[in-house]
């Protein structure tokens, strides 16, 4: 694995490195129109980056609501970026995936269209479960320890 990176000095915080992981998780993720992430299932996940991927394809213009959409959803993948190499930098046994600093938010979108592509019967789960296990399949963290005892609540 190679070494720890250091995070950008904007993200070098003496709370911990969990503090700009959740951080960019939760306010990445939502939407205004509610509360909840407009991908708060693979399905929905799914759908949002298919919009993406039609407008690159095919050159369709998207509508309002899919442009946020996409422009959320890239911003939540660049959460991922970011958080993941803070969270690595205090900890490199934390994330069950290393981000190599070469990964770009539409490589992200790539690996995780192709994951819940070939896993459609858990498109009902977490999005960002999913997103998780996509990114743990591309770039496992073999130093990766996951936490001991029962699971917390």
């Amino acid at each position: 694995m190679p070494p720890a990176r250091l995070p950008p000095k904007s993200f070098q915080m003496k709370t911990g490195p969990f503090l700009p992981l959740l951080g960019a998780l939760v306010l990445a993720g939502t939407s205004r129109r509610s509360a909840a992430p407009i991908w708060a299932t693979g399905a929905s996940l799914m759908e949002v980056i298919g919009y993406d991927l039609q407008a690159h394809d095919s050159g369709q213009k998207l509508t309002d609501y899919q442009t946020s959409a996409v422009c959320m959803l890239l911003g939540y993948f660049a959460g991922f970026v970011e958080s993941s190499a803070v969270a690595t930098h205090y900890d490199a046994t934390a994330l069950p995936f290393y981000l190599p600093d070469s990964v770009t938010n539409e490589e992200i979108e790539q690996v995780v269209y192709k994951y819940l592509s070939e896993h459609r019967d858990k498109l009902d789960l977490k999005g960002e479960a999913l997103v998780v296990a996509a990114l743990s399949r591309a770039f496992p963290n073999t130093s990766f320890k996951p936490p001991e005892g029962p699971a917390g609540n």
